[in-house]
């Protein structure tokens, strides 16, 4: 029995496409409670992210400190983020990774108002046809920081007269940026 092209041809996609999957799932394949210490934070891989109790609440992040410790991260970005009790998120919603930079300050606007007590103001670099409010650097102050989140060409933490800057190459460095800031604000790193 021969097999025409187009048999031969839709074989191949079908194949194809069970290897993709069967990869993708086994990318994501991690040991599902394994536990990870770093100083005196301990760390247990779940489904939902990494799990680390700070007090007395579980917390969950996308990135184990380790290896987020040499992302650049600004001595006076880390000062603006270690007294700040407000701060504004600031972002652009036509950057390209808007939705992922949305994402990221919904956890982090969570985890700040549940564990440091950090209350947290949503605006936007534009405004142009949404409802919050245009906020820029030019709003930041030495009391009250503005962290803007960005696409850029590397990913790093600067700061300049409160105005604190998050750029991320990649989808995944937004959310990498996010557990930086976090962990400096909640203590685990510093």
């Amino acid at each position: 029995m021969a097999l025409d092209k187009k048999t031969i041809m839709s074989l191949f996609i079908a194949f194809i496409m069970i290897v993709s999957v069967i990869g993708f799932s086994l990318s994501f394949a991690q040991p599902a409670g394994e536990k990870l210490q770093y100083k005196e934070h301990k760390f247990v891989r779940t489904q939902q992210g990494l799990r680390t109790k700070l007090n007395d609440i579980n917390v969950y992040f996308y990135s184990f400190p380790r290896d987020i410790e040499e992302m650049e991260f600004d001595e006076g970005a880390k000062v603006a983020v270690d007294s700040a009790r407000v701060i504004w998120l600031s972002y652009d919603p036509q950057d390209e990774k808007a939705a992922d930079i949305a994402d990221t300050f919904y956890y982090m606007e969570e985890i700040l108002g549940r564990v440091a007590d950090v209350y947290v103001m949503r605006g936007l670099t534009n405004n142009t046809g949404y409802q919050l409010p245009q906020v820029t650097c030019a709003n930041a102050s030495t009391t009250v920081p503005v962290l803007v989140l960005t696409s850029g060409n590397e990913t790093r933490i600067t700061h300049q007269s409160g105005c604190i800057t998050a750029a991320a190459v990649e989808s995944k460095d937004v959310y990498r940026a996010g557990d930086r800031i976090l962990y400096q604000v909640l203590g685990v790193m510093s």
